[in-house]
């Protein structure tokens, strides 16, 4: 696949990227004018710059920048092994090529993740919401059937068992996870994969009674630590503004997430 079929597949599919191209370079370098790599937000790259310290410091650069937001740059390279070396405005690189490159960061639209399991009446209620506040949305259910009726271009459509994806996709650390299936089993199962494998970093939300929010708690404290930190989850799920049909309640998560997003204080439902 070429990096230009790789960058309509990742545009298709509603995932951040950054292309990293060589613009300029003097002396000897690794990589020449033109060359370009394109960056997604796992760290997964396609193409090159080069290769070696300036191609890894590339795609740290490019995670930097979709994680915070940044805008295009450009950003000037000398590849030198002596890090005393006098640089000017260059950073330095641990090569023994000793010429100067220059990378321009082009930076796509910067989204935020958010991974909805359970594509039932909650959670393509809560899609249709999203989908107009700069989100990447991914819905993953089990049932075929639901997700049939689901097919928008804009959302990425994952036909899996809940607990074989949560145990193997791999989200950007700022991800917001939401868990409204069908099943308590499949709630508890999942919110446990992704606080065992330490991917809740912004927020996870769990659809639930006060009854059954409190059984989701102590079973994570049973199950991996007594002292693990659940200040990212939320559950029951959603701010309190009243009414209880699919679309209203997924208004109020929908409203939860922008507050966490926003740095906003919150009333849990």
């Amino acid at each position: 696949m070429d990096i230009y079929s790789k960058i309509n597949e990742l545009k298709e599919s509603c995932k951040n990227y950054v292309i990293v191209t060589v613009v300029k370079t003097t002396g000897s370098t690794p990589g020449k004018t033109g060359f370009k790599m394109v960056v997604d937000s796992t760290g997964a790259s396609y193409g090159t710059v080069g290769g070696g310290a300036i191609e890894n410091e590339a795609v740290k650069e490019a995670l930097r920048l979709m994680s915070s937001g940044g805008e295009s740059i450009m950003k000037e390279y000398l590849l030198n092994k002596d890090e005393n070396v006098h640089a000017g405005d260059a950073q330095v690189l641990p090569m023994s090529c000793l010429g100067k490159a220059w990378l321009f960061y082009e930076v796509t639209e910067t989204k935020s993740n958010v991974y909805i399991f359970g594509g039932g009446h909650v959670g393509q209620a809560l899609t249709d919401f999203l989908l107009n506040l700069n989100y990447n949305i991914t819905l993953i259910d089990n049932r075929k059937e639901i997700l049939e009726k689901s097919m928008l271009k804009q959302v990425q459509i994952v036909h899996s068992e809940y607990i074989d994806y949560a145990e193997n996709f791999t989200p950007p650390a700022d991800s917001y996870f939401v868990i409204v299936t069908y099943g308590h089993m499949f709630d508890y199962e999942i919110l446990k994969t992704l606080y065992k494998r330490e991917l809740v970093q912004k927020y996870a939300g769990v659809i639930s009674s006060k009854n059954k929010a409190k059984e989701l708690i102590a079973g994570l404290k049973k199950d991996i630590s007594a002292d693990l930190g659940l200040s990212k989850l939320h559950t029951p799920i959603g701010i309190k503004i009243g009414g209880d049909s699919a679309h209203e309640i997924a208004l109020s998560i929908a409203a939860e997430i922008q507050a966490v997003r926003y740095g906003k204080n919150i009333t849990a439902g």
